[in-house]
């Protein structure tokens, strides 16, 4: 799915999100955002992807251990200013 919610309203986008929660649990959705909160809420692993790049992958405690950074929006600029986290 390539940016689902982008556009939606709130209840449309809480809508969409609730049967992507219901979905996760049967197939496996590759999902591409901007929203750092969707990212969190939805993923079970995160891929960072810099200038096309995939830098870091890991679930969101991975790497918030390895940029020592707390929540997905910090430790993807901490990723993204230091080039990559492998």
């Amino acid at each position: 799915m390539d940016e689902p919610t982008l556009g939606l309203d709130v209840l449309a986008r809480r809508e969409l999100w609730s049967v992507i929660e219901k979905l996760k649990s049967k197939i496996t959705i590759i999902l591409t955002t901007h929203y750092m909160e969707e990212a969190e809420k939805l993923s079970d692993r995160i891929g960072v992807m810099i200038n096309g790049e995939l830098k870091a992958q890991g679930t969101l405690a991975e790497l918030e251990a390895l940029t020592g950074e707390q929540g997905l929006e910090n430790a993807f600029v901490k990723i993204a200013e230091n080039g990559g986290v492998k």
